[in-house]
């Protein structure tokens, strides 16, 4: 598994961010790309227009409203979440508002695969305000995906570290 945080700009030097210790624990992994929103990357793009990675983002909550028009929705619309974690996975490393904002001036970003973790909960994180329910941190993510991928060492170090950073 490879993973690339595609990280807001103002997300780099926040104290608060936790995708920093994936990067300093598991280097040869994961990575970090600063999103733009006037210059996509050209890795991201060619990643996701051959379809060799996805976008980690989770799956909406469906009305049966929703699910009606989706029925009438071109099957393209419908398939754009993977149902096995793809080798590369990008992770938008923001908050949820500016993740929002990344999708939404990104085409790039909206049209791509998606994949969604199929744990529930909510996050653990008590460092920020105004979590989504059911949204997780970006190392919460990260150690998730870890555990799907039965990187089980992996995903107790940045346990470890996760629980040492929630504790400030």
């Amino acid at each position: 598994m490879k993973v690339i945080l595609l990280t807001h700009e103002r997300e780099v030097t926040r104290l608060t961010n936790t995708g920093g210790k994936a990067l300093e624990l598991f280097p040869h992994w994961c990575s970090r790309v600063i999103w733009s929103r006037v210059e996509a990357d050209d890795e991201i793009v060619d990643l996701l227009s051959s379809n060799r990675a996805a976008v980690l983002f989770p799956k909406p909550v469906l009305s049966k409203e929703t699910c009606d028009s989706m029925l009438q929705a071109p099957m393209e619309e419908l398939s754009l979440y993977l149902s096995e974690i793809p080798e590369t996975i990008i992770i938008l490393d923001a908050t949820w508002q500016e993740a929002r904002k990344m999708i939404r001036q990104s085409p790039y970003l909206a049209t791509a695969s998606k994949y969604a973790l199929t744990q529930g909960g909510d996050s653990q994180f008590n460092l920020r305000r105004n979590q989504i329910p059911g949204g997780l941190c970006t190392l919460e993510c990260i150690i998730q995906l870890c555990h799907s991928a039965k990187m089980t060492e992996e995903a107790l170090e940045l346990e470890a570290a996760y629980i040492a950073l929630n504790q400030r």
